[in-house]
């Protein structure tokens, strides 16, 4: 429970991001690099959901089971962006100019509660797929808070009223881990929990992070190569990690 605790730590530091704005130069790069960088982002995030749905593989024994949990997941992350979009903003500037902060602020804490149940299971499973689960989710939160920085000062908020906010809602991460904790009481959800989970980032992939239309070809060739960086490093990431990738059999005494 301890290593997950601090995981939600290291992701809540995303939420001060926008500290970066306070200086010129890094201003400068992130409005000119934001796009590979979710680009970026997009392949962590591949490779991480491939993960956790090999893990459910494992678990399942069952190839239909196994999509027919992910498609839940992916259909369940669907209709929460549909009921709820701001758990979803683009990492882009129009967002000031759709929906007000309170709404994004809302829908922030909605996400941060959703990556703390994911995390959970991630860690049960092994200490290396939760590291980089936790990673996966670092990155695109880093991205997600840049953005919801530049919404909360287009709202009138100061640079310090807007990160201390960010780190109060990001905070929201300890009830999903809360909730992911007392849902593992029964080893049976844990199949569950991880499937739902990579049916989560794929949504996340495909709806928020992949290469949009680039206005020419070198930007759009680029986007993939961002892209194919971000799977190559997470992939060797997770062969760094793999040594402790084991399945514990008494997984129950770490959940209670």
């Amino acid at each position: 429970m301890f290593e997950i605790m601090l995981a939600g730590l290291f992701i809540m530091a995303a939420s001060l991001s926008g500290i970066l704005f306070t200086t010129t130069y890094a201003s400068n790069f992130l409005h000119n690099k934001l796009d590979a960088l979710v680009s970026f982002s997009a392949g962590v995030f591949i490779v991480t959901a491939a993960s956790l749905i090999l893990e459910v593989f494992h678990i399942t024994e069952s190839i239909i089971q196994t999509f027919s949990l992910v498609a839940l997941g992916y259909v369940a992350a669907a209709l929460l962006h549909i009921a709820l979009p701001e758990t979803h903003h683009h990492h882009d500037n129009e967002c000031s100019e759709k929906r007000g902060a309170r709404k994004i602020l809302a829908g922030d804490a909605i996400h941060n509660i959703a990556d703390g149940i994911i995390l959970v299971p991630a860690f049960i499973v092994s200490g290396g797929l939760g590291m980089a689960v936790a990673l996966s989710i670092f990155i695109h939160e880093f991205l997600q808070e840049i953005s919801e920085f530049f919404i909360l000062k287009s709202a009138g908020y100061s640079t310090r009223r807007a990160l201390v906010t960010n780190f109060l809602i990001s905070s929201t991460i300890f009830i999903g881990i809360g909730i992911g904790y007392f849902a593992l009481a029964s080893e049976r959800l844990e199949s569950f929990l991880l499937a739902v989970s990579g049916g989560f980032f794929l949504h996340v992939v495909i709806h928020d992070l992949l290469p949009k239309k680039a206005h020419d070809h070198q930007t759009r060739g680029a986007n993939i190569g961002m892209v194919l960086i971000g799977i190559l490093l997470m992939f060797s990431v997770n062969l760094l990690l793999a040594d402790s990738h084991t399945h514990e059999d008494d997984r129950s005494e770490e959940v209670h």
